[in-house]
């Protein structure tokens, strides 16, 4: 057999056992991205939690801060 043929068969070889190891690298890789993602999901629920608290703080101070005087003419309005 040629030399250049020998070459071509090793480099077919090669070339295959690299399609065969495609689909575990490939495998590996998403792997890594939902690790990723759920651990920014995890994240974002926290975010979420966190706002979630500071508009109910919000509007507590909100209503402590509303002078009594609006307070009083919404209900006498409402009393009409």
């Amino acid at each position: 057999m040629p030399k250049s043929e020998i070459a071509g068969a090793a480099r077919r070889r090669q070339g295959g056992r690299r399609i065969a190891e495609l689909p575990d690298v490939v495998e590996g890789q998403i792997s890594e991205i939902c690790r990723d993602l759920a651990v920014q999901v995890k994240r974002m629920r926290q975010l979420q939690e966190q706002a979630d608290e500071l508009r109910v703080v919000i509007r507590d101070w909100a209503s402590l801060s509303e002078p009594t005087w609006d307070r009083e003419s919404a209900n006498h309005e409402g009393r009409r």
